[in-house]
C-alpha cells in the first residue's frame, strides 16, 4: 500500500486522483492549523489522514468520524500530530472511544 501527501494545490485534480485510483493508492489528507478544510477524496478502498492541529474537541473528532464513515473505506489510518505536550495518544484514545 502507498499513500501520497501533496503539499501543492496543483496536485489536487482529477488526473492525479485517477492515477491514484488506478494504482489503488490513497490520497493522504492533512488537517492543519494553518490550512483550510480539504475534501476527503477517495482514491482507494482505505483512507489515510493526518490530523495535525494542536487540539481537537469531541465535536471536531465526531465530525471526522462522520466524514470517515461517509467514505465507505474498508479501513482508515488516522495519525495525530506528535508534539511536545504528548496529546496525540489522548486524542487517538478519544477518537476510538467516540467511535465506540
Amino acid at each position: 500500500r502507498a499513500a501520497f501527501e501533496f503539499r501543492n494545490d496543483s496536485w489536487f485534480d482529477d488526473d492525479v486522483y485517477d492515477a491514484l485510483r488506478k494504482g489503488g493508492h490513497a490520497l493522504c489528507l492533512a488537517d492543519t492549523d494553518d490550512g483550510g478544510a480539504l475534501d476527503l477524496v477517495s482514491t482507494a478502498s482505505w483512507g489515510y489522514l493526518r490530523l495535525r492541529r494542536e487540539d481537537y474537541s469531541d465535536e471536531d473528532l465526531e465530525g471526522w468520524l462522520r466524514a470517515i464513515e461517509s467514505r465507505g473505506w474498508d479501513e482508515c489510518f488516522v495519525f495525530f500530530k506528535h508534539e511536545d505536550e504528548g496529546a496525540a495518544p489522548r486524542l487517538a484514545g478519544r477518537l476510538l472511544a467516540l467511535y465506540g
